[in-house]
C-alpha cells in the first residue's frame, strides 16, 4: 500500500513541478518506451490436418517514446507471422499482426512467437508470445450409404438428399465430384467448389437424377475430405423409363456392317398400362446419315391400346470404313393429355468388310537388332452377333527380313463379343535394315467369308554387344503382411554409348503364384534409358516364397539378365500402413505430392526399429519427419513418415522403404508413381444459332403487390425488346408466390385458383392464353392480364412454386390429375431444346421449405446442367433496405439463386421499370455470354479463345467461381459460331 502511495507522489510532482527526468527513473534524457502485445498467449485451439487456422495479434506502444517493430519469428515451423514491412509506433499507437497455424500432424503444437523491437521496457530488444494449438483430423461422416433414385420417367428430375456430418471439432472442407459411366445424368448445385461444415453441423445435399437414356444409370458421387485423402464414394443409381412404355431394345448396336451390305433390326413398343396411348410411328432425326426407317406401322385410329405392341424396322448401310455417328429415332407415342418428350433410341454401327474387326490395322515392331526377333500381337475381334471362324492366316514378307506367325495357321472359333490373338514375330536379315510385310486374316461369318489386311513394318539394326546393369541384383520383398500387397521393381538400364535392344522382360515361368507382373514388350534403350517390370507379391500364407524375372538383351554371352525374386509372407505385430503407395501420375511441372506412412507396434511390449532405407534407382522420392534410429515403440505405439514424390522425368518410379527391425526381420513398403509431361484441353462449344427461350415468371400475389404487377404489365414491350430483335422463339408463362388456396381474405384473387396456383400457369381457368408465344394475338395484353394475377395472399413460397410448376404432375401432363379443374396442367410450357428463364417478383423473402442448393440443383438437372440453358433474374427486396423503404424484406434467396445462375437482380423499387426489364430482356434472349470449362486452369493467364478460327484477345475474361468464359454483351460470339477454348490443365 505505501509502495503505491509513494509512486503515485512522485509522478504527481513530476507533473506538478516540471521536473526535468522524471519520465524515466534509469539514467539518461530520452523517454522510455514501452512494448505489449495482446493476447499475452494465443490460442489457436484445434485446427485440421492440412489446413490454416489464423489469429490476430495486436502489438501496441504503451510508452512515451516511438518505438519500432523490426520483425516477428516462430520457434516452431507449423506457425508462421505472416511477412511485413518493419514499421513504428508512436506513443499509444497500436497495430495487427497476423499469426498462422498449419497443423501437419495430430495433436499439440506449442511454442513462442518472437518479435523483435527496439523497446526498453524491460531492458530487452525482443518480446515473447506463448502459443499453443492442436492438429486434428478433419471428418466429414457420410450418413447416406446409396442413393438409389429408383424409376424415372426420361426428361423429368428427381432430387434425393445426400446427408453428411461434421463429427470432429475443427471446420472440415469439403467438395462433391460426380463420376461414373454415367455420370452426366446426375448433378449437384453443390458440386465442384469447396463447402464447409462447422463442427457439429449436419447438411442434407442436393442430388438430381435426370435420365437421358432408357435403362440403368449408375454412377458415383464422391466426398473429399481434404487433398491426399482417400474420397468417400456413395454410389448413385436409377432407372431411366419411357413411364408405362417398353422399349426394347433401348439401343440398337448392328455392330461391324460390311460397305455396301445392308443390315436390319426391329425395335419393339409395347403399352404396358391400363389406357390407350396414342401412337403415331416414328420417324428418324436430323443427321441419320446411313440409318434409315424401314417401316412404322401405325395401328388403327393411331392407338396402342393395353397390351398391344407395334414394331419398327431400322437399317444400316455404310459407305465408308469405321464408326459413324450416331442416330437417333423418336418414337411418337405418348400417353392422353401429356406433353412429355417423345423417347429415342439411339442407333449405332460400323462401316467395315465384316463384323470382325482386326486391330491395329498397322503394326510396328520397331527397332530390333540383328540376330534377335521381337514379337507382338494382332487382336481380332468378332463383333457379330455369332461365332465366326478366323480360317486361313497368311504373311507376304516384301523386304527387309522375316515375319512369321508365332504359332501355327489353324482354324480358330470366336464366340461373339470374344476376340484371339494372332502373334507376329520379326527377326531381321543382317545388313538389309527396314522390313515390311503384310498380315491377311480371313475369317468366316456363316456363308461369307472375308479377309483383313495389316500392315506389318521392323527395322533391323547391328548393334554393339549391350552394356547394360540390372538393378537389383535380387528383388527381395522382406516381409510382408499375409494379405497385404507390396509393388517393386526390378529394371535394366543401358550403361553404354550406344543403342541397346531389350527384347522383353517378365516372370519366369515356374515362379511362385504370390508374384504377378504384366511384362514389359521389346524396345530399343537409349544410352542412360531403362526399362523396368513392375512385381507385385500379395502372400496369401506365412510361408517363404520365390520366383525369377528374366530378360533378352543383345549381347552374345550374357544376354539373358535374371532377378531372383523372394518375398516372405508373415503374421506379426508389426505393421506399416500402408504397405504400398500409389502416387498415380503426377505432371513434372506440378507440385510434389505427399503420403504418410504409419509404423506401428501391435504387440503386448516395446519393440524396437533398428533402422530404415529408402532402395530407389534415382532421387524422385525422399521422406520427411523421419526420427533418429533406433526408434523403441511401447506397446500400442506408432510413429509417421512422410513420402514425398517429385519426378524428375517422363516414366513409372518405383522405391522400397525397408524397416529394419533385426538382421532377418526386415518389412517392407513400396512406393510407385509416374511422371507425365504438362497436357492442354480444348473444350469446344456451338453459338445457338436459333434461340428458344421458356420464361417463367413468379409473381407475388401478396396485399402489397397491386402497384408493381401494374408495372411489369405494363412494360411487356421493354422486356420483349431483345427477343423481337433475336427473333427468339419464346414460351412465357406466369404463376404465383401461393401454393394453397387463399379464400375469404381482404381481397379475392382471380384465375380460378383463389390465389393457390401451386405452380399451376396463371390463369388456372384458362380465362386467357396460358403460355404466350411470338404468334399470341394481341400478346402485351395477355400479358397484362395474366401478371394481375390479385393480393389476396400472405405466404410467398416462390422457389418451390417454380419448383412445382416444373416438376411431374404439371412438367408434362395439360391437366393436373389432382384438382377438378380441366387442363390446368403445364404440358408443353417447357421444350427440351429451349433455355430456360425463372424471373421472379416479390417484395418479400422467399419462405420455401428446401434450401436454396436444393432447387438450384433441380433446375440445373432439368436442363442438363449446362450453363447457358438456365438463368434465374429477380426484382426484389435489395440488400440494403434503406434504399426500398417500401420492401418488407431483403430477397436474400432468391439474389443467391440469381448469381449463381448469372441472372438480373434488380429492386422491386426500381424508378425506371422500362429500363430494369429491358436488362432482363438481354440477359433472357440475348445470346449466350457464358461458356463453362470442362477442367480447372493452371493458369488462367494462359487461357486463348478463338471464334470460327479467329483469335478473340479482349471482350470476354475468365470466371474462376462458375470455372467459365464470360463474353461481354457487347462482344458474344454470333449465332452458328463455333468456340473453341484452350487452357493448360491444372495440377
Amino acid at each position: 500500500m505505501w509502495g503505491r502511495r509513494w509512486a503515485w507522489l512522485v509522478a504527481w510532482a513530476c507533473v506538478a513541478g516540471g521536473l526535468s527526468g522524471c519520465d524515466r527513473q534509469s539514467s539518461g534524457n530520452r523517454a522510455r518506451t514501452g512494448f505489449a502485445a495482446r493476447p499475452q498467449a494465443l490460442e489457436f485451439g484445434p485446427a485440421a490436418i492440412g489446413s490454416t487456422k489464423t489469429v490476430k495479434l495486436r502489438v501496441a506502444n504503451e510508452g512515451r517514446a516511438p518505438l519500432r517493430v523490426e520483425g516477428a519469428s516462430s520457434s516452431v515451423p507449423n506457425v508462421e507471422i505472416a511477412p511485413f514491412e518493419p514499421f513504428s509506433l508512436s506513443a499509444g499507437g497500436e497495430a495487427e499482426l497476423e499469426v498462422r497455424f498449419s497443423p501437419a500432424v495430430e495433436g499439440t503444437v506449442q511454442g513462442v512467437v518472437d518479435i523483435l523491437t527496439d523497446a526498453d521496457s524491460d531492458g530487452a530488444a525482443g518480446s515473447q508470445v506463448n502459443f499453443a494449438g492442436q492438429g486434428v483430423k478433419a471428418w466429414v461422416e457420410v450418413r447416406s450409404q446409396e442413393l438409389d433414385f429408383g424409376n424415372v420417367a426420361l426428361d423429368t428430375v428427381q432430387v434425393l438428399t445426400l446427408r453428411l456430418r461434421n463429427s470432429s471439432r475443427v471446420e472440415s472442407p469439403l467438395r462433391l465430384r460426380m463420376a461414373g459411366a454415367d455420370a452426366d445424368q446426375f448433378s449437384s448445385s453443390t458440386a465442384g467448389p469447396e463447402l464447409m461444415l462447422q463442427p457439429g453441423e449436419e447438411q442434407a445435399l442436393p442430388i438430381a437424377f435426370k435420365p437421358r437414356r432408357l435403362g440403368v444409370a449408375s454412377a458415383e458421387v464422391s466426398v473429399e475430405v481434404c487433398e491426399g485423402c482417400a474420397p468417400i464414394a456413395v454410389p448413385l443409381k436409377g432407372m431411366g423409363i419411357a413411364s408405362q412404355l417398353d422399349i426394347s431394345p433401348l439401343r440398337v448396336d448392328f455392330g461391324n456392317v460390311a460397305l455396301g451390305a445392308t443390315a436390319e433390326e426391329r425395335i419393339m413398343v409395347r403399352n404396358l398400362g391400363t389406357s390407350p396411348m396414342s401412337y403415331q410411328g416414328a420417324r428418324l432425326l436430323e443427321g441419320a446419315g446411313e440409318f434409315r426407317l424401314l417401316s412404322a406401322v401405325v395401328p388403327p385410329g393411331g392407338v396402342l391400346n393395353p397390351g398391344q405392341a407395334a414394331e419398327i424396322r431400322v437399317a444400316f448401310a455404310p459407305s465408308r470404313l469405321g464408326a459413324l455417328p450416331e442416330a437417333r429415332v423418336e418414337i411418337d407415342v405418348k400417353a392422353t393429355g401429356s406433353a412429355a418428350p417423345a423417347p429415342k433410341v439411339a442407333l449405332s454401327g460400323e462401316g467395315g468388310s465384316s463384323c470382325v474387326t482386326v486391330l491395329p490395322r498397322a503394326l510396328d515392331l520397331g527397332g530390333v537388332a540383328e540376330g534377335m526377333s521381337a514379337t507382338r500381337e494382332v487382336k481380332v475381334i468378332n463383333r457379330c452377333r455369332a461365332p465366326v471362324l478366323v480360317s486361313d492366316l497368311q504373311i507376304d514378307t516384301r523386304q527387309g527380313g522375316f515375319f512369321t506367325l508365332a504359332q501355327a495357321p489353324a482354324s480358330t472359333p470366336i464366340a461373339p463379343g470374344q476376340s484371339a490373338a494372332v502373334g507376329v514375330t520379326f527377326t531381321p536379315r543382317a545388313g538389309a535394315g527396314q522390313g515390311e510385310a503384310q498380315l491377311s486374316v480371313s475369317v468366316r461369318s456363316g456363308g461369307t467369308t472375308s479377309t483383313e489386311a495389316v500392315t506389318l513394318k521392323g527395322n533391323g539394326k547391328a548393334l554393339p554387344p549391350c552394356q547394360y546393369a540390372v538393378s537389383p541384383a535380387t528383388l527381395d520383398f522382406g516381409r510382408v503382411p499375409v494379405g497385404a500387397e507390396v509393388v517393386l521393381g526390378t529394371s535394366v538400364r543401358n550403361t553404354g554409348a550406344t543403342e541397346c535392344y531389350l527384347a522383353g522382360l517378365q516372370l519366369a515361368s515356374g515362379s511362385d503364384g504370390a508374384f504377378s507382373a504384366p511384362p514389359v514388350t521389346g524396345a530399343l534403350l537409349a544410352p542412360g534409358q531403362k526399362a523396368q517390370l513392375l512385381v507385385r507379391f500379395k502372400p496369401e500364407a506365412e510361408a517363404s516364397y520365390g520366383g525369377l524375372a528374366e530378360g533378352w538383351v543383345n549381347h552374345p554371352s550374357n544376354g539373358h539378365p535374371t532377378v531372383n525374386v523372394v518375398g516372405e509372407g508373415v503374421k506379426g505385430c508389426f505393421a506399416v500402413q500402408p504397405t504400398h503407395l500409389e502416387f498415380g501420375l503426377s505432371q513434372l511441372t506440378c507440385a510434389p505430392r505427399t503420403q504418410d506412412v504409419i509404423a506401428y507396434n501391435g504387440c503386448a511390449g516395446p519393440l524396437t526399429v533398428q533402422g530404415l532405407q529408402v532402395q530407389q534407382d534415382s532421387a524422385e522420392f525422399q521422406l520427411s519427419e523421419v526420427p533418429t534410429f533406433p526408434v523403441t515403440l511401447e506397446a500400442g505405439g506408432q510413429f509417421r513418415l512422410r513420402a514425398t514424390y517429385a519426378p524428375e522425368n517422363e516414366g513409372v518410379d518405383a522405391a522400397a522403404l525397408r524397416f529394419e527391425l533385426g538382421p532377418d526381420s526386415i518389412y517392407t513398403a513400396s512406393l510407385l508413381g509416374k511422371g507425365v509431361s504438362k497436357a492442354e484441353q480444348t473444350d469446344t462449344f456451338f453459338q445457338e444459332s436459333e434461340a428458344k427461350v421458356d420464361v417463367l415468371f413468379v409473381v407475388d400475389n401478396s396485399g402489397s403487390m397491386m402497384e408493381e404487377q401494374q408495372s411489369l404489365g405494363s412494360n411487356f414491350a421493354a422486356f420483349l425488346s431483345s427477343a423481337n430483335t433475336a427473333g427468339v422463339d419464346y414460351h412465357i408463362g406466369v404463376t404465383t408466390t401461393g401454393l394453397d388456396a387463399s379464400p375469404g381474405g381482404w381481397s379475392a384473387c382471380l384465375g380460378g385458383a383463389e390465389g393457390g396456383e401451386n405452380g399451376r400457369l396463371f390463369p388456372v381457368d384458362g380465362a386467357s392464353p396460358r403460355v404466350i408465344t411470338p404468334t399470341t394475338p394481341n400478346a402485351s395484353s395477355v400479358f397484362a392480364h395474366n401478371t394481375q394475377v390479385g393480393v389476396c395472399h400472405w405466404n410467398e413460397q416462390g422457389l418451390e412454386a417454380a419448383y412445382r410448376a416444373l416438376s411431374q404432375p404439371l412438367l408434362h401432363n395439360t391437366d393436373d390429375p389432382r384438382t377438378a379443374q380441366a387442363a390446368d396442367g403445364n404440358g408443353g410450357f417447357l421444350r427440351e431444346d429451349a433455355r430456360l428463364a425463372l424471373i421472379f417478383l416479390t417484395d418479400e423473402e422467399d419462405f420455401s421449405p428446401q434450401p436454396v442448393a436444393f432447387y438450384e440443383t433441380y433446375f440445373r438437372a432439368l436442363k442438363n446442367n449446362e450453363a447457358s440453358k438456365l438463368s434465374v433474374s429477380a426484382i426484389v427486396g435489395p440488400t440494403n433496405l434503406s434504399t426500398c423503404v417500401t420492401a418488407s424484406s431483403s430477397g436474400a434467396r432468391y439474389i443467391q439463386l440469381a448469381e449463381a445462375t448469372g441472372g438480373v437482380v434488380e429492386s422491386i423499387c426500381t424508378p425506371n421499370w422500362a429500363e430494369s426489364l429491358k436488362k432482363l430482356s438481354s440477359n433472357t434472349f440475348g445470346p449466350n455470354r457464358s461458356f463453362p470449362l470442362s477442367e480447372q486452369p493452371e493458369n488462367p493467364s494462359q487461357i486463348s479463345v478463338t471464334v470460327d478460327g479467329v483469335p478473340v484477345t479482349s471482350g470476354w475474361h475468365y470466371n474462376p467461381d462458375t470455372r467459365a468464359i464470360l463474353f461481354e454483351a457487347q462482344a458474344a460470339p454470333p449465332p452458328g459460331a463455333l468456340v473453341e477454348v484452350t487452357y493448360p490443365l491444372g495440377c
